[in-house]
């Protein structure tokens, strides 16, 4: 029988890897229908754990997506758009903080903080120690000050989840957009290594 995405009257169509692979009952309640959903894909074989950590470093790339994005379509190049510098930011640091908060996962840490700074001060030395020499791979390629400690173009964004979300409050409020992009760019190159992914 093949699946289809529009499912028969008082079914929905489950979707796994972006496929159609059956039906369940269409009911109200979204913790039901989840249960639903999650055990017609055991039932086929196709359920599957995601560890802790991959599902951080997933959120931090959506969200670094969506600032390459809004890089790439209204920041780049002059004018810029001015609409789309805060949701850039925001974007950016909370993708920033997934990135760190999934390397605390891998090395077995935790810290509740939106603080960048103090998410990396919590990492064990010999992983800070890595995320240097990664940060002097990449730092030729951006309009950066180079030489100087990954920690130090962290605070470029340090507080900027919580702040730039309130900008309208804020008057001194900056950042340096290549930073940013540096910073994103080590985080991710690093992390996926440290999850045993290839870059």
């Amino acid at each position: 029988m093949e699946i289809n995405t529009n499912p028969p009257k008082g079914m929905k169509t489950v979707l796994c890897d972006n496929k159609p692979i059956g039906y369940v009952k269409d009911v109200a309640d979204p913790k039901e229908a989840a249960k639903l959903a999650n055990d017609l894909m055991k039932s086929k074989g196709l359920w599957r754990e995601i560890p802790k950590s991959q599902s951080i470093y997933n959120q931090a790339q959506s969200f670094a997506n969506t600032s390459a994005y809004l890089y790439e379509k209204d920041l780049k190049s002059l004018p810029r758009n001015p609409q789309s510098i805060t949701p850039f930011v925001v974007n950016a640091a909370f993708s920033a903080e997934m990135y760190l908060k999934c390397l605390q996962e891998i090395h077995g840490q935790s810290t509740e903080s939106h603080v960048l700074t103090a998410l990396y001060k919590s990492l064990p030395n010999k992983v800070k120690d890595k995320i240097n020499k990664t940060s002097k791979k990449f730092e030729s390629q951006y309009q950066i000050a180079q030489g100087i400690l990954f920690k130090e173009h962290l605070k470029n964004i340090n507080n900027a989840f919580v702040n730039w979300r309130y900008i309208y409050e804020k008057k001194n409020e900056h950042v340096s957009i290549q930073q940013t992009i540096f910073v994103l760019q080590v985080l991710h190159e690093f992390s996926a290594i440290e999850r045993g992914l290839k870059t």
